[in-house]
């Protein structure tokens, strides 16, 4: 089965791109899903990074220290133009998000009687996931290329999802073995 996605373009984007389109979804996005809306835009919208690269990124930033989506972003940035593109990535990410949250602050604390506020706060998380489960859904089909990649997840959330254990240990037993049946079908 082969990607949907078209292959990226030749061309590199500028610091000032990317700084632009990172600063663009900090802003914008609250709540969670931001791994959701960095897929749309730098694979299906810019096509600046194939989906299997951005598969791979997401893996690497989701077991580093540190937030998640901030590894990412750092990633893709380093990936697209090297340390410089790494550092404009997450300085544009960040910076915007860093005085929305100040000013949020002080406009929760002066709405914190308002009776809509925990509704409206309801609307943005559930919009978030949904970002999440289309995440979820490109991946299943990225995974069903390689049977033995959706045994792997498969394991990998009945022991920790409905055996509860401890997400570390798994991966650390896991991830050998996933690596091994990706390195025999290269």
């Amino acid at each position: 089965m082969t990607s949907s996605v078209p292959a990226p373009s030749l061309e590199t984007p500028s610091l000032r791109s990317l700084f632009l389109l990172c600063f663009k979804i900090g802003v914008l996005s609250f709540g969670g899903g931001l791994s959701g809306w960095l897929y749309k835009e730098f694979v299906l919208r810019k096509h600046w990074i194939n989906e299997d690269d951005f598969s791979s990124s997401l893996a690497i930033s989701q077991m580093l220290p540190g937030a998640n989506v901030v590894n990412l972003v750092i990633c893709m940035g380093e990936q697209l133009r090297g340390p410089v593109g790494a550092l404009t990535c997450v300085l544009g990410f960040l910076v915007g998000p860093f005085f929305a949250v100040v000013g949020l602050c002080h406009l929760f604390d002066a709405l914190a009687g308002y009776p809509l506020l925990p509704v409206i706060s309801d609307g943005v998380a559930f919009a978030a996931m949904g970002l999440l489960i289309i995440m979820c859904v490109h991946g299943v089909r990225r995974a069903m290329r390689f049977p033995p990649s959706v045994i792997t997840i498969a394991v990998t959330a009945i022991l920790v999802g409905i055996f509860r254990l401890p997400l570390i240990p798994v991966v650390c037993v896991i991830a050998p073995i996933s690596v091994a049946l990706a390195w025999r079908r290269i």
